[in-house]
């Protein structure tokens, strides 16, 4: 199964994010360590704890179900822009995030005929993320920005069960949340995110397999996601900055039956999961001045 993203979706947060920086960063001057520290393009080398959980019911599985858990390392990139670019809006504030990841989890599941043990292996799993954020900092003090803003984008999870099983969920996200950011010191901002998301327009996709390929797609309904993070941002030299953090997301997907004609007479359907991740993160950002 090909690895991407949304194209329609990628396409227009490159635009954005190539407008604002062509525009914007000329306009921003940032005076203190707050503004300096949301006026970066930064890379970073990341890792996520992954726990995956399906949940059938005793009678559909006879006691089974399909559980994944693993490390996942991968890379994020991230652009962010603050203020103060309109009279009646300062301190606006632009970011856009990608994370991907690709790993092998433990996977413990369905993968067997009724009556036996549930089956053992490893999964070669990747994991695409994209989202973009629009709001307003607002000043606390000289050292504390509260910032509320909206954000969109998307998700995508590469599940390769085996050799030739493949199963590609993807989902929309729309949603909003606050960040906290406080300097205790010229160089050093600490922040703390705290993220509510609508997961919707998602679905799971089955291929690999003469019957997965003629299943067709499980529609998934709207679900939620929530992410809390804490992150530091300190000045190296000039404008080269050294950036970590910590962050936990929980979602779920609530399944859906599949809707070919075959999987109808089949009865086919996706369960209901659970994903939670533990994410952590640690690169080097050039600040705009």
């Amino acid at each position: 199964m090909q690895r991407h993203i949304h194209p329609a979706l990628l396409g227009c947060l490159t635009v954005c994010c190539f407008t604002a920086g062509s525009g914007m960063a000329q306009a921003a001057t940032p005076t203190n360590p707050l503004l300096v520290a949301n006026n970066e393009i930064g890379v970073a080398a990341t890792g996520a704890l992954m726990n995956y959980q399906e949940h059938f019911s005793p009678a559909q599985t006879h006691g089974k179900s399909d559980t994944e858990s693993g490390w996942m390392p991968g890379f994020a990139v991230n652009y962010s822009l603050m203020g103060d670019y309109f009279r009646s809006l300062p301190n606006l504030y632009f970011d856009v995030h990608y994370d991907y990841a690709s790993g092998g989890l433990h996977y413990q599941g369905f993968l067997q005929k009724p009556g036996l043990p549930n089956s053992q292996s490893t999964e070669n799993a990747t994991t695409q993320r994209v989202l973009a954020r629009l709001g307003m900092g607002f000043p606390v003090d000289q050292r504390m920005l509260l910032t509320p803003y909206l954000a969109g984008g998307y998700q995508s999870w590469d599940r390769n069960l085996s050799a030739i099983q493949k199963e590609y969920y993807r989902a929309e996200l729309v949603g909003a949340g606050l960040r906290y950011q406080f300097a205790p010191m010229s160089r050093l901002v600490l922040s703390a995110n705290v993220e509510g998301l609508a997961v919707i327009g998602g679905g799971m996709t089955p291929s690999g397999t003469p019957l997965a390929d003629h299943l067709g797609t499980a529609p998934f309904e709207t679900s939620g996601e929530e992410k809390i993070a804490v992150n530091a941002d300190y000045q190296l030299s000039g404008p080269w900055h050294v950036f970590g953090g910590l962050s936990f997301t929980h979602f779920n997907y609530t399944g859906g039956h599949l809707n070919s004609p075959l999987a109808i007479h089949l009865g086919s359907f996706e369960p209901p999961s659970s994903t939670n991740l533990l994410g952590m993160d640690l690169g080097l950002a050039y600040a705009f001045s």
